[in-house]
């Protein structure tokens, strides 16, 4: 927006308001509307034309319909079998992955091809068959004598024609957060779009059952190329570790070694016999531990436990008794007594005899049971080295064991799924299904009057503002305000508005507010607003003062200065202040026209001498106004005046009036304006909106030269109804 800036210059005669444009990247919305509603007949008349165009385009293409169909797709296949080749558990994003690439696939070559073959699509004249219509014939006639044959390279294969027709009017889409596929078919028939749209579903089931056959027969048959070399493999595994325990010397006994068994056992034997000579020792050092202490050797256990000694002892025992009878009743020398006393001699040396044997067993038992356990030691020894040496090899066994264990769990793994495999080759275990068969469309879904309408309506607009903008940027004239100030740097106080078409002048009117007749009407409010405005500019940039003159040109004619300058004084009259308006508009005489004095003696008459001021003013009680009409010319060309004689003439003899207004001619095409302003103290410049042309405008300002210090301001006018 252009931003104003007053520079005030100081003259001889008054100031002159100069307007410094400054530009603004920003865009005048209210002058964009005014564009848009000057220029409204072209944008409406390109929108209107868009829409017949495409009203013709709707009412002469060929209607196509669509059918559509839904198939509910589970990317969890049906698990049939326990082993099946289709993984039944899914990632929480892995459906939607597979419903997409089903919808890649329904719309694929493989499943299409099988479409075309069904509905013979290939003769189908829509799908690139030959059509029989004379228009046809007649297209395909003109273009092969002019050498062209645009089907030439799908005439070998019309089933590749076919399918490309087909893919592009086969639509797949899938319904948000769910698995239902919706396939759409569009033809120029609604039971040929059915027909296809059902044959497509059914090419898609049929060619998935394939599939799912196919890769199970492609695995069952790589299995069973696997089975002989894995059987291989095994029983060469097995033989090495047979080899390898005959080898090793590894014999084992329900799944022990024999080497471990019999150390085992010896080691058994070993305990047992450490504990015989253990109690064997035990016996002998008892023994010989009381025969050192000189107990009564009867005392032994084993000697107590004894029959023998048991026996002796009762013997003597009762040798014992008889001998302290004998020696009781007879003498120390009695020979029975001796007898008795030998023979208790006798049975204890018998005892002492027993009881040394038994400790002499009892040593020769602790003998026997070291030499038993020491010989239990040695086998356990030789043994424990033939072990060590067997568990070394047992390493290098197991490891043996473990290649034939995983080569038996890999082959009978193999032989069980190239049989499940193959079992599955006749199982369909794909969870795909219609469940919403095609149906014939209602409507047609091509061509869309109501969107094709509204978007050639919308076009229109768009390429009518277009136009409209290009025009008005293009265009020479003077349209707004700020277009004005930027042209002359002038500032323009006022823009007045377009009047209704049945506004008439009306200049005998005594009210401001009712100039043309229509006080309620806005727009002559609104204008009569404007003039004031106009009035107190003149006001604002000198003090008022007596026999002020003001001159109202305009670069051409029909610019409407006889309006405001009528206007002007009507105000100027109204506030008081004596008006006389003069017509110096030699050629149009608007103000003398419409104040009914163009018979009258005037202007030129008073400039070339014939009267006097007093004699041509003439009054309008009405209005308040005193006119000086433009007078009787005396030769066709009326001469240029000289400025000295307008102001000896008419301004000085003016002086007595407040303010003297000079309806002047255009600078453009009256020579004589010019004279007027060097004689004039202010000057306001009249541009007609929409009429007046940038470069007249250029051209009248540089033919005021240093007179242009005197414009007051500019005015656009847009309610000019003089011929002026």
């Amino acid at each position: 927006m252009l931003q104003e800036r007053v520079v005030d210059q100081g003259l001889a005669g008054g100031r002159l308001a100069l307007i410094q444009p400054r530009s603004d990247d920003k865009v005048d919305l209210k002058e964009l509307l005014q564009v848009l509603r000057r220029r409204r007949f072209a944008i409406l008349g390109t929108a209107a034309a868009f829409v017949l165009l495409g009203l013709i385009y709707t009412i002469l293409a060929t209607p196509l319909y669509t059918a559509s169909i839904q198939i509910l797709i589970d990317p969890r296949d049906r698990n049939i079998v326990s082993n099946d080749i289709n993984p039944a558990n899914l990632a929480s994003d892995g459906g939607v992955a597979i419903v997409e690439s089903q919808m890649q696939v329904i719309s694929s070559d493989t499943v299409l091809r099988r479409a075309v073959a069904r509905e013979d699509l290939a003769a189908d004249p829509e799908f690139g068959g030959t059509s029989t219509a004379f228009a046809a014939v007649a297209a395909r006639r003109v273009l092969a004598l002019l050498g062209v044959d645009p089907e030439a390279a799908d005439r070998s294969n019309p089933e590749l024609k076919a399918l490309r027709e087909l893919k592009r009017r086969v639509g797949v889409k899938r319904s948000d957060k769910a698995f239902v596929v919706d396939v759409y078919v569009t033809t120029d028939d609604r039971g040929k779009s059915v027909r296809v749209a059902d044959s497509i579903a059914q090419s898609y089931l049929a060619d998935q059952a394939e599939a799912h056959g196919q890769a199970a027969r492609q695995a069952s048959v790589s299995l069973s190329a696997r089975l002989d070399e894995l059987r291989n493999r095994l029983r060469d595994a097995e033989n090495r570790v047979e080899q390898y325990r005959a080898q090793n010397n590894i014999v084992g006994a329900n799944g022990v070694l024999v080497n471990e068994q019999q150390l085992t056992e010896i080691n058994n034997q070993l305990n047992t016999a450490r504990a015989r000579t253990m109690e064997a020792r035990a016996r002998v050092e008892q023994i010989e531990r009381l025969r050192r202490a000189g107990s009564e050797r009867g005392s032994i256990p084993e000697a107590v436990q004894s029959q023998t000694i048991g026996m002796l002892r009762a013997q003597h025992a009762e040798a014992a008794r008889q001998l302290a009878d004998l020696a009781a009743r007879v003498g120390p020398r009695h020979p029975s007594l001796a007898t008795s006393e030998a023979q208790v001699r006798d049975l204890r040396r018998l005892i002492d005899d027993e009881v040394a044997r038994i400790a002499a067993a009892a040593r020769s038992d602790l003998e026997r049971a070291q030499a038993g356990e020491q010989s239990l030691e040695r086998s356990l020894e030789a043994l424990k080295n033939d072990t060590l040496s067997t568990r070394q090899a047992f390493v290098r066994l197991r490891e043996l064991e473990r290649e034939v264990e995983a080569g038996r769990a890999v082959y009978e793994a193999f032989l069980v799924r190239a049989r499940e495999t193959g079992e599955q080759q006749a199982v369909d275990t794909t969870n795909a299904r219609v469940i919403s068969s095609a149906t014939p469309p209602r409507d047609r879904s091509w061509p869309p009057r109501i969107l094709i309408v509204a978007i050639a309506l919308a076009v229109g607009l768009g390429t009518g503002t277009g136009v409209g903008l290009l025009s008005e940027y293009f265009d020479d004239r003077i349209r707004s305000r700020r277009q004005l100030q930027a042209l002359i740097g002038v500032a323009v106080p006022v823009a007045l508005p377009a009047l209704p078409r049945r506004t008439r002048l009306r200049p005998s009117t005594t009210d401001p507010a009712d100039v043309f007749g229509h006080p309620r009407d806005r727009s002559t409010r609104v204008f009569a607003a404007a003039i004031g405005r106009l009035r107190d500019t003149l006001r604002d940039v000198d003090p008022p003062r007596r026999g002020r003159s003001l001159l109202i040109t305009s670069a051409t004619e029909g610019d409407g200065k006889t309006t405001i300058a009528l206007h002007l004084a009507r105000a100027a009259a109204a506030g008081g202040e004596r008006v006389v308006l003069v017509d110096a508009d030699f050629d149009g005489r608007a103000a003398s026209k419409l104040m009914r004095a163009e018979t009258r003696s005037g202007l030129a008459d008073l400039i070339e001498g014939r009267t006097i001021l007093s004699a041509v003013v003439v009054d309008d009680e009405a209005t308040g106004i005193h006119l000086i009409p433009a007078g009787n010319m005396s030769r066709p060309e009326p001469r240029r005046p000289a400025s000295a004689e307008i102001m000896q003439r008419l301004i000085e003899p003016a002086r007595s009036f407040d303010l003297i207004v000079i309806d002047g001619g255009s600078l453009l095409t009256e020579s004589h304006v010019r004279t007027f302003t060097d004689a004039v103290d202010d000057i306001f410049f009249v541009a007609r909106a929409g009429v007046t042309l940038e470069e007249d405008v250029r051209t009248a300002f540089e033919g005021l030269r240093f007179n242009a210090r005197k414009i007051r301001g500019a005015v656009l006018n847009a309610a000019a109804m003089d011929a002026a």
